[in-house]
């Protein structure tokens, strides 16, 4: 190293590039977190009954990234050195049951070299090969044959390795800052989360983010309402909260105070779940005291809202709002009913399965509820909207319900009929056109952007210009052309027919490929996540 330029740097600037280096480890492992599972398009909060494999759909799986960190420190003694006297640079610490047995003593190194800095821990115990959650590991031909990837263990080894890397952590818990843990096994959360429950000499007064993830096994989700709470005597000031698959039952009603701006709430249940009530229930009571909740994710299967008397809850700041369900019919227009959000204005509603179809007089309650809270009552109405967002809604509308509402969001701007409908969206899309009543019977007046997919060009076209006649042009206009057809069907005559002079006249026009989508999930559509447009 004595004749490298790079030796000739001052410290300041060796620190400088080794914060690159940390930032890019962390994006590289996020990246990760968010791809490592074996099926294409699959995610790690995709809704699946069980886990199961299509080798036709298989993708390569290399295990988690290095860490670059450790490495730069074996090249030199300076740099040795110097990255082990700044602790600044082991503060982010990212572990993954890929690691194997090399997990714990990574955990050991970042506890010791971080000092007393707060900690942002992330750990990822959901090895897309080893599923554990009950079922016998089948083999892959991509994981098994690949050498660079640690050999297959089973869940008690993995849940042994897991324990002791929770024991190391739970020693600093005072320094959590943020805490993520992953699993696709209920015996290694249950083990993670016991041992949290324990006292211990400093309270986690620090820990702002809490991510605790079951996935691919959320069925049979059962809260047991007498579990023992995690971090006890703590006063954590817990203002991102995610329970996927988790029981809520593990925290006290403390960490569902006026700190929380963020929560995401995964929970399924079946028809025979006798603790359905009291879960409904306790949930109902502490939402109640979410003050300060800007944005809400309810990803919820559940019969209905269960509970004898239903109390009025009041979310006076809730910005955003997911409702993610199979069985939207069953509960959402009472919670429409009795949740106050004045400030709400971005509504996704996710059907979750395109196979799923609303019987139309059950979701004639959700759309009477939105018409009641958008009806203008002395220039005002209980909910202004500024986005709409449908996805995998494959719901059938009222066509004079719809009208109606449409023509009382007069707020909204941004409209998305998202993927996985069939021809449901058509109805959604013909209801944007004007009526011979004239402006004031014009649908959604303040739509500026609209974002459709599965609708035919024919119904497209009309929604584009007939509207000109009362509203200026889009703003911005995505869209994907219905692709109902097989490669070997001939195109439908009004296909052919269907004249191109309406893409120019919006302002903006985007055509969505097929293929091109992220992914069906509402964050990826909502956040318009597709690699191309055309």
């Amino acid at each position: 190293m004595d004749n490298c330029y790079i030796n000739q740097l001052p410290d300041d600037a060796l620190r400088m590039i080794f914060e690159s280096v940390c930032e890019e480890d962390q994006a590289s492992f996020h990246d990760y977190s968010m791809q490592n599972e074996v099926q294409k398009d699959r995610y790690w909060d995709s809704w699946y009954q069980e886990y199961y494999y299509d080798w036709d759909n298989e993708q390569e799986s290399n295990g988690p990234p290095p860490s670059a960190l450790i490495t730069a420190m074996c090249v030199c003694e300076r740099w040795h050195c110097l990255i082990s006297r700044t602790p600044t640079l082991w503060t982010v610490l990212q572990v993954s049951f890929g690691d194997g047995a090399a997990s714990l003593e990574q955990v050991r190194i970042f506890l010791q070299l971080s000092g007393t800095h707060p900690l942002k821990i992330t750990l990822l115990w959901n090895d897309p090969h080893n599923p554990f959650h009950g079922a016998t590991r089948r083999a892959s031909p991509s994981y098994d044959h690949n050498p660079s990837l640690p050999a297959p263990v089973d869940e008690s080894v993995a849940g042994a390795y897991l324990v002791l890397i929770i024991l190391e952590l739970y020693a600093h818990v005072h320094r959590w800052r943020e805490f993520t843990l992953r699993t696709t096994s209920k015996t290694h959360i249950r083990q993670a989360l016991i041992l949290m429950s324990c006292p211990s000499v400093h309270p986690a007064n620090m820990l702002e983010k809490l991510h605790l993830q079951l996935v691919h096994s959320q069925l049979d989700v059962d809260p047991n309402h007498h579990e023992p709470t995690i971090f006890p005597g703590s006063a954590s000031p817990i203002n991102d909260l995610i329970l996927f698959g988790t029981s809520w039952s593990w925290l006290s009603p403390s960490m569902f105070s006026s700190h929380l701006v963020n929560l995401r709430i995964h929970y399924c249940t079946d028809d025979d779940n006798g603790n359905a009530a009291t879960t409904i229930n306790v949930l109902l009571q502490l939402l109640g005291a979410l003050v300060n909740l800007q944005t809400l994710a309810l990803e919820l299967d559940i019969d209905r809202l269960l509970a004898d008397v239903m109390p009025c809850i009041a979310l006076p700041n809730l910005h955003y709002l997911v409702i993610k369900s199979g069985k939207m019919d069953y509960w959402v227009a009472d919670f429409f009913h009795y949740v106050h959000m004045p400030k709400l204005r971005i509504l996704t509603l996710d059907g979750v399965s395109c196979d799923f179809v609303l019987v139309e007089i059950e979701f004639e309650g959700i759309l009477q509820e939105l018409i009641r809270l958008t009806k203008k009552n002395s220039s005002t109405s209980l909910l202004e909207l500024d986005e709409l967002h449908l996805v995998n809604f494959a719901h059938r509308a009222d066509p004079q319900l719809l009208h109606c509402l449409y023509k009382q969001m007069t707020s909204v701007k941004v409209l998305t009929l998202g993927p996985g409908t069939f021809d449901a969206n058509d109805a959604f899309a013909i209801g944007l056109l004007p009526t011979p009543h004239g402006p004031a019977d014009f649908p959604l007046p303040g739509l500026q952007t609209l974002i459709v997919f599965d609708i035919p060009r024919d119904i497209m076209r009309r929604v584009v210009l007939e509207r000109l006649s009362l509203a200026d042009p889009l703003e911005e206009l995505y869209y994907q052309e219905s692709d109902d057809r097989t490669e070997l069907e001939e195109p439908e005559e009004h296909d052919i027919i269907v004249p191109d002079d309406w893409q120019h006249q919006v302002k903006k026009y985007h055509r969505i490929e097929f293929g091109s989508l992220k992914s069906d999930r509402y964050c990826d559509v909502v956040g318009r996540q597709w690699s191309y447009l055309a």
